[in-house]
């Protein structure tokens, strides 16, 4: 099957294979601008065009001579030249019906002579010209017509490569995507969005080598859902996620920016406030639980409002750090069986 003639006649195909390469207004390119002086050096021509043709104008990805960078459609030659299986040339474009009355023809010192050689894609798809004109009617040689479609072939190798490169760059920067959302999944509680247990311990070593230093008090929140079994018994697993869900987003509203809320594991979440006194700490707890306490779960009927169990202490940088999470989780035993819903300090 002739895949020129096949394609001859889809224009919408056409200018879709061009859009396809997405050279269209790109900016001027030197590998591009050579093969355009090599053209014109070798037709001996003063204008030289690598030409695409869109649908309503002519566009030059290279010009030597011309000193544009597009023309009207209906001022193309370009656009007769990409229906040739060959080189079209036309010796007097001034003599030619179709072109008689082009501007370009028709004004002062107009161009005369034109011979352009098809850019055409793997499918059969014509979707420019490499051309050279002239300001006196002439003809071209065949070893030059021979050249020009030479030259024609190097443009589409470089619109190939550009694809390629095209294709090489989104797949970098999809591959740079990927990298950082596993980044993010590496150190996030993905049913919480909260900063996930490993994430965590290395805050905690941050934190703790900035007070061996001198910094700022800070304090460490543990925190338990109560009665969270029940919740899962009664209600399902999935209001138990959604639940967990809940807990994390009152933890959003309710701690500052600065501070950093973790799913420590199950239904039990560990907060560091920095900069922050054991009585600034208590308020902060005090804060959570009011808030648990005034806003339901959404969509659970009857109504579910989750309370917490809680263990508050100074971060002691002299205190190994595994001692102090066993303070903490000795803290929030204690207010579980002192009745729960409550905050116990180490």
């Amino acid at each position: 099957m002739d895949t020129t003639a096949a394609c001859a006649g889809d224009e919408d195909a056409r200018l879709k294979a061009l859009r396809h390469y997405g050279i269209l207004d790109t900016s001027l390119d030197p590998a591009f601008d050579e093969l355009a002086e090599l053209a014109r050096y070798i037709c001996e021509a003063p204008i030289a065009l690598v030409s695409f043709v869109d649908r309503e104008r002519q566009w030059f990805k290279a010009e030597r001579g011309m000193g544009r960078r597009e023309t009207p459609i209906d001022q193309s030659v370009c656009r007769f030249a990409i229906q040739s299986r060959g080189v079209f040339v036309v010796p007097d474009l001034r003599q030619d019906a179709r072109f008689a009355s082009n501007p370009l023809v028709t004004q002062p010192h107009g161009v005369r002579f034109y011979a352009g050689a098809p850019l055409r894609t793997p499918d059969g798809f014509a979707l420019g010209t490499v051309c050279v004109l002239d300001y006196q009617p002439r003809t071209l040689g065949q070893p030059q017509q021979d050249m020009l479609n030479v030259l024609a072939h190097q443009v589409m190798r470089l619109l190939e490569l550009k694809l390629a490169n095209d294709r090489q760059a989104r797949m970098v920067l999809e591959l740079d995507e990927a990298r950082e959302r596993m980044a993010v999944l590496a150190h996030t509680d993905v049913l919480t969005g909260l900063a996930n247990r490993r994430s965590f311990t290395e805050r905690l070593r941050q934190q703790l080598a900035l007070l061996q230093r001198g910094g700022a008090p800070a304090c460490l929140l543990m925190m338990d859902i109560d009665r969270f079994k029940q919740v899962n018994d009664v209600h399902g697993h999935h209001v138990g996620d959604d639940a967990l869900r809940h807990f994390a987003a009152t933890c959003r509203e309710v701690f500052r920016a600065s501070d950093v809320v973790s799913r420590w594991g199950g239904e039990e979440f560990l907060a560091l406030l920095p900069a922050t006194t054991l009585a600034e700490g208590q308020v902060v707890a005090q804060r959570l639980h009011a808030a648990l306490a005034a806003a339901a779960v959404p969509d659970v009927a009857p109504p579910l409002y989750l309370s917490a169990s809680m263990g508050l202490c100074s971060f002691d940088p002299a205190r190994p750090l595994d001692l102090t999470l066993r303070g903490l989780d000795a803290a929030l035993y204690a207010a579980k069986t002192q009745g729960r819903n409550r905050t116990v300090l180490v």
